[in-house]
């Protein structure tokens, strides 16, 4: 075995909030190093030792942490197309925006994107992330996945399942417990492009009917301003390709870099960190932004086309929570009337729909439903530079947590960004845990899912 189990590094989650120090640390460089590292776990030589995989660091929560790491972004990329570009045969290493851009050269694409350019496709599949869209999803055209995992006798195992099999319920939020995804099998479509816009406009427009809203478009979603009636609207609709730079004609991301500078004016100026809160000054400068932000138009292939992904994203934590479409109105005026006693977030909260799907483990599961809405509480972590000011944000999201669970409404968790489910949460809200369970192995399990996976 030529790679090592040495150089421990200290593991930091994208937000800079998630943070702990592996002993063993191990980055294999192709499959039959992997497969032996995980025997030689199984037959004891590192003690008590459980395994999880760093998909893009992108997780802002526990869910990430254990006493030993397998990096396997050193293993071979692998990309097999078939004889008639139809399906393509991925390794789960390949970042999500690398792989989009080698399907455009066939001028193929997946149906959806989402997520940030550094996630994984592993990261992707293991926690479900799900784009802005009622109608599409990423994993839609996924055919099969392989693992490598262990059988009965904790010998070390391949398994491929395939849609259609029990198991594939599991796989989809897989959440890191099944074993080492490996590889994975997607079908194909031609490459779509789209008009998108960005705009600001009232929140009652989109939000009053989003059933409505979505017949309009293919892709949405609005950023509502804190503490304002206004949000900044991004919007993907399909065109012909004839009407599209092949490339995409996007301009950089206004709205975000309107706030990078703001904050990094209000660090020269205010001689300190303005914490995970809205302020005063920040309130002033929204309030600036909607008034001249100037609506932008452009088209584009999909690979590119949501704003997080063509530029180095701000470091920001997030809670995504999903709730079903009646309940809206009501979320809404409760989040106003937490954060009107508790404080706004630094930045916007992001609102859309999801298209819900049969996974186990999947915050868009919800049965009897065709979409939810999702809120993505997000702060900039950029300005926190105590620790006191980091476990702010945990603080004000439990409390909103509460708040939410206090008022009788219903809602889920996606699993790698902060949450407070507990295993009383999981199993009233999951319904699918028990089959779950089932297929999990101990190695790749680690407390904060034992704690809320089992008695």
């Amino acid at each position: 075995m030529a790679a090592k189990a040495s150089s421990v590094p200290a593991i930091e989650d994208w937000s800079g909030v998630a943070s702990f120090e592996p002993s063993l640390y191990f980055k294999p460089q192709d499959q039959e190093e992997l497969e032996g590292f995980l025997q030689l776990i199984a037959q004891g030589l590192f003690k008590d030792k459980r395994i999880r995989v760093p998909g893009g660091l992108h997780s802002c929560a526990r869910i990430l942490e254990s006493d030993a790491i397998l990096d396997t972004s050193a293993m071979p990329l692998e990309l097999e197309f078939s004889d008639n570009d139809t399906k393509v045969t991925v390794s789960s290493n390949w970042k999500l925006h690398d792989f989009l851009l080698e399907l455009s050269k066939r001028n193929k694409s997946l149906e959806a994107t989402g997520g940030t350019d550094a996630q994984t496709l592993a990261g992707l599949l293991t926690t479900n992330t799900a784009p802005a869209s009622s109608k599409y999803a990423i994993f839609d055209l996924l055919e099969w996945v392989e693992y490598v995992t262990y059988d009965a006798n904790d010998y070390v195992v391949v398994k491929r399942v395939t849609k259609g099999q029990p198991e594939f319920s599991s796989v989809v939020c897989s959440l890191g417990a099944l074993g080492i995804i490996t590889k994975m099998q997607f079908s194909l479509i031609d490459e779509p492009f789209f008009k998108t816009t960005q705009e600001i406009v009232p929140l009652n427009d989109v939000l009053d009917d989003v059933d409505a809203t979505s017949k309009l478009y293919d892709f949405w979603r609005i950023d509502w301003l804190p503490d304002m009636d206004v949000g900044l609207l991004w919007t993907a609709t399909e065109i012909p390709s004839s009407m599209a730079d092949p490339n995409g004609d996007y301009l950089p991301d206004q709205a975000v870099n309107v706030l990078q500078f703001v904050f990094n004016f209000w660090e020269e100026f205010s001689g300190g960190a303005s914490g995970p809160l809205l302020g005063p000054f920040e309130k002033f400068v929204y309030g600036l932004m909607a008034s001249i932000y100037v609506t932008q138009d452009a088209a584009g292939p999909l690979r590119n086309m949501i704003p997080v992904d063509r530029r180095v994203p701000l470091r920001v934590a997030m809670a995504e929570l999903s709730f079903a479409p009646n309940d809206l109105p009501n979320v809404r005026n409760l989040c106003k009337a937490y954060f009107k006693a508790h404080g706004w977030p630094n930045l916007p909260i992001e609102i859309g729909l999801t298209k819900t799907d049969g996974y186990h483990m999947s915050p868009w599961n919800w049965p009897g439903l065709d979409y939810v809405v999702k809120f993505n509480f997000m702060y900039l972590t950029d300005v926190c530079t105590t620790q006191e000011e980091r476990d702010g944000i945990d603080e004000h999201l439990q409390g909103l947590w509460k708040h939410l669970t206090d008022a009788q409404v219903q809602f889920k968790a996606h699993w790698g960004k902060i949450n407070a489910m507990d295993h009383d949460f999981v199993h009233q809200n999951y319904p699918g845990c028990e089959q779950f369970k089932q297929l999990t192995h101990p190695l790749f399990m680690n407390p904060y899912l034992d704690d809320r996976l089992h008695p």
